[in-house]
């Protein structure tokens, strides 16, 4: 018993710096998962959770039978499996492409730049390209003296381009800061692999193939599974900043919905605010389940 006390008394510093995360989590992580009673209470802020009414699974009836919630869990659903199928490949193409460039300067340069969009805030950023997209926009002048178009386009406005441009904007803003996982993973691959590839004859794209992606294939798979538990997310400040009356019917999102029922002006609402997370929670952890098991059965690695 002594050995352990005497190696913690030496591991003090670095358990104090996990102090600061440790009460970070603690306060704003794990505490309040004990307010998600309110999904099944009729909460009252003045009763509190230990007094408030329990009314069982009736606040999760009230939302599902929502008349615009099958509309935002489709449009939820639509627009993160966009993000998965298009965004998540982006980053691993981006780290792989920028795992290939051999000029120190330049490599530094392009990392930089592709990170300070992550930094900007979703306001700003659909700010900058509602002006960009505007009647009177840049896009549209070129577009209009290029006699591209006959009339400026309602980018913004338009149920057919407010996906795709999502999905641009989305990966603008995160391609850097997602690829920054995968080229600290490619950067601990041995050398000596690439040596050895290009004396067999291997050019660039096959170097990339077969050494460069299987090697962060598990970091790869790691990120896939946590991303899934997002599925019913689809990024409220991205959506809420861009989205207008418009493009409704593709815009809203079960986040939004939770807004507007916050909104309402109730007290009930909270409940039903809290219902409509317990929801998503609970869909994100069968999913991430889900995905590890399968993991598991096929020989791969799962996260647990």
């Amino acid at each position: 018993m002594a050995i352990p006390v005497k190696r913690n008394r030496k591991q003090v510093v670095l358990l104090l710096f996990m102090l600061p995360a440790t009460v970070f989590f603690a306060l704003f992580a794990y505490w309040p998962i004990y307010g998600m009673v309110m999904a099944f209470q009729n909460f009252s802020p003045a009763l509190g959770f230990e007094k408030s009414p329990w009314v069982g699974l009736e606040n999760f009836q009230h939302i599902f039978e929502m008349p615009n919630f099958l509309m935002a869990l489709r449009n939820t659903l639509v627009i993160s499996s966009l993000k998965i199928l298009i965004s998540f490949p982006a980053a691993i193409v981006f780290a792989l492409l920028l795992n290939e460039v051999t000029r120190p300067l330049f490599k530094k340069s392009v990392q930089t730049i592709s990170y300070l969009p992550y930094f900007v805030s979703w306001l700003i950023v659909s700010g900058l390209f509602y002006k960009l997209l505007s009647l009177e926009g840049p896009l549209n002048e070129v577009l209009v003296s290029m006699h591209l178009v006959d009339k400026p386009i309602l980018f913004l406005s338009d149920e057919g381009l407010f996906y795709p441009i999502l999905i641009f904007t989305d990966i603008w803003k995160n391609i850097g800061w997602n690829s920054i996982i995968y080229l600290a993973a490619l950067a601990g691959v041995d050398p000596e692999l690439y040596e050895a590839a290009r004396v067999d004859g291997a050019g660039r794209l096959r170097q990339m193939l077969h050494i460069s992606l299987p090697s962060i294939k598990n970091v790869i798979i790691l990120l896939f599974v946590l991303t899934l538990t997002s599925v019913l997310s689809a990024d409220f400040d991205q959506l809420y900043t861009m989205g207008n009356p418009s493009v409704r019917k593709v815009g809203e999102i079960l986040d939004t919905l939770v807004l507007k029922m916050l909104q309402g002006g109730t007290i009930r609402d909270y409940s039903y605010g809290a219902a409509m997370s317990f929801f998503k929670n609970t869909i994100g952890f069968v999913l991430f389940l889900v995905a590890n098991y399968l993991l598991n059965r096929t020989q791969e690695k799962g996260v647990i």
